[in-house]
């Protein structure tokens, strides 16, 4: 059987530096280095193991309408240790609530809409 691993995320965004800003001091990845995806500036982090590549726009895609709504891609999760101070934490960083807080039997979760509408999820285990 074929094991997979986790090996990136990549996120396209219009501005590069403020994506960098959130994901290193609102999230807590460290940045690794700037580098080019093809025609488009971009960046990469680490997040424990996981690679972020960030990156721009390519000139091919300049001018294509950002998705509001997509079936596929939702959102990202992450265990925080207190969520409410996560909340207020990235909230520095233009995050605010789009839904919950809400309380389950094992946790409790919130969901986030960051920069340039990427959507979170907070789950505190309880």
């Amino acid at each position: 059987m074929t094991t997979f691993r986790m090996n990136h995320l990549h996120v396209i965004c219009e501005d590069l530096e403020g994506m960098i800003r959130f994901w290193t001091l609102g999230v807590g990845a460290s940045f690794k280095s700037y580098r080019t995806f093809g025609d488009a500036d971009g960046a990469v982090l680490k997040l424990d193991t996981l690679q972020i590549n960030l990156r721009v726009p390519k000139a091919i895609e300049k001018g294509i309408e950002k998705n509001k709504v997509s079936l596929g891609y939702d959102h990202l999760g992450f265990e925080v240790d207190d969520l409410d101070s996560a909340c207020s934490h990235l909230a520095e960083f233009g995050c605010r609530i789009d839904t919950g807080p809400t309380e389950l039997s094992d946790r409790k979760i919130v969901f986030l809409k960051g920069p340039e509408d990427i959507i979170l999820e907070l789950m505190q285990l309880i």
